[in-house]
């Protein structure tokens, strides 16, 4: 007996070490449980085939109760481990035909028992495809295990209680204890369980003991048939761990569907652009881009310039690289001398002074001639229209104008030279007119708003003769929509 609990001790602790290295998971896996229950003896000395039982001080029925416990590991959904512990009573008798001495016909036993054994257990209805959408209550199972059975028998004749059978004794006259005797056995169960909380669990199980002796009720029958008892019990099991579930509980098939669920989810967003701007809704970073608007492959607006102001909003797309700009992506000019800072040497000019391209200062002579006997240096702001259009508003630059409108006023000599620029989007003599219709607006603007005197400037159009930005025929452009400035003898 000693050598055949230090196997089962031996087992237990080798499992233990082996299981104690595995990650913890999500679900908890380690469980003990109690049962109380009867048992019922199968052999050689059993009730009668008639089902009648002997009465008398002797008699004795098959059920016997019973209690036990157990160690369990679930380590998937499906499959676990448990060490489990019984402690019963077994009992039975044999009285039928004449009592001609027959020890077999006329005899009854009891037996004290203890078996422990390891076993496999199968939760087979996570196995089982059915709707996965609602939580379980009730988990059937099966196992079949490996033990040993210890015990020690009493075999009495009926009628004189006389001892004719003994196991697990020295002396069977004096009933003397000794060490049990102990034997293998094959356990296999059948139980469901009831799920009551996320750490209790309660369950009824039916199991059955095949013994590989005959010695459980001291007779040896000329069937030469091993003997069996089984254990119907009730029982309650507790949840080891802080997690919501256990594994014998969380459906194996719920994170495939979810899995389905989002790869058909994937699959609608593959096929859905919600702001059609052709990247799907799945990839797009910027889903709700105006219609329209050009994107690139992420869906997100195209800013050419990088000056993080998307093309469609930006009032000046081709900033210079690095350049600062205001929220409509316009390149900061602190001096408003009409040169962008990113460009501008002298940043610092005063208010009005004209300027040549790198922003320097140039003085005018009274005859409206510059130090350098050269006015192609010079720059002020031109200002910029939409397409067919050639009405001024805030997208046309107000501050350009207010910037030229500055220099005006600073240098009361100069005179101003509007010209009218297009793009090459329309007819030649389209674009002639409508070049002069905006030099003729932008005059009337400085005239009306800031009262500069209208001897001053004089409207010209240039047509799509200069554009700044070359394009084909039927191509537009947004800095060859524009009104310039030059100084005027």
């Amino acid at each position: 007996m000693r050598k055949s609990l230090s196997i089962i001790v031996i087992i237990a602790l080798f499992g233990s070490v082996a299981l104690a290295q595995v990650p913890k998971k999500k679900n908890n896996k380690f469980s003990i449980g109690l049962n109380l229950g009867a048992t019922q003896f199968m052999g050689d000395i059993q009730r009668n085939p008639d089902g009648n039982v002997q009465q008398g001080n002797w008699a004795t029925k098959d059920w016997k109760f019973g209690f036990g416990g157990n160690v369990g590991y679930q380590f998937s959904n499906v499959f676990g481990l448990n060490v489990t512990l019984l402690s019963c009573k077994l009992a039975g008798q044999k009285s039928y035909g004449v009592d001609n001495g027959s020890t077999n016909n006329w005899a009854y036993f009891k037996a004290d028992v203890l078996d422990y054994s390891l076993n496999v257990v199968c939760h087979f209805m996570n196995l089982i495809y059915r709707d996965k959408t609602k939580p379980r209550r009730f988990s059937p199972y099966i196992s079949v295990g490996y033990g040993y059975t210890s015990f020690r028998t009493i075999k009495r004749r009926m009628g004189t209680d006389e001892v004719i059978g003994t196991w697990g004794y020295k002396d069977w006259t004096s009933l003397e204890k000794k060490e049990r005797t102990t034997e293998t056995i094959i356990p296999v169960a059948f139980g469901i369980k009831m799920r009551l909380s996320k750490h209790f669990d309660l369950g009824i199980e039916q199991s059955l003991r095949a013994a590989f002796t005959e010695k459980l009720d001291a007779t040896f029958g000329s069937t030469q048939r091993f003997d069996k008892y089984g254990y119907l019990s009730l029982g309650i099991t507790y949840k080891i761990g802080k997690n919501e579930n256990s594994n014998e509980w969380v459906n194996p098939f719920e994170a495939l569907n979810k899995n389905m669920d989002d790869m058909q989810s994937n699959i609608d967003g593959l096929a859905k652009d919600a702001d059609g701007d052709g990247v799907s809704d799945l990839f797009d970073k910027e889903p709700n881009t105006p219609a329209g608007v050009a994107v690139d492959g992420s869906g997100r607006s195209l800013d050419v310039d990088t000056d993080g102001v998307p093309d469609h909003m930006d009032t000046d797309p081709f900033s210079n690289k690095g350049a600062k700009v205001d929220e409509n992506g316009k390149e900061l000019d602190t001096d408003r001398d009409g040169v962008a800072d990113s460009q501008d040497i002298e940043p610092n000019t005063k208010p009005g002074a004209l300027v040549n391209f790198q922003g320097k200062t140039i003085e005018l002579t009274a005859n409206n001639s510059t130090s350098s006997s050269s006015t192609t240096g010079m720059l002020l702001p031109a200002v910029y229209f939409k397409v067919n259009s050639s009405v001024i508003n805030y997208w046309s630059s107000y501050d350009a104008l207010a910037t030229v409108a500055k220099a005006l006023k600073a240098n009361p000599s100069l005179k101003l030279k509007v010209v009218g620029n297009c793009d090459k989007t329309a007819t030649e003599q389209f674009n002639n007119d409508l070049a002069q219709k905006r030099a003729d607006a932008v005059v009337k603007h400085l005239v009306d708003t800031y009262k500069i005197d209208a001897g001053r400037l004089s409207a010209v159009s240039k047509g799509e003769n200069e554009t700044l930005v070359p394009t084909a025929d039927g191509v537009e452009n947004n800095v060859n929509r524009r009104v310039d400035f030059e100084v005027a003898k």
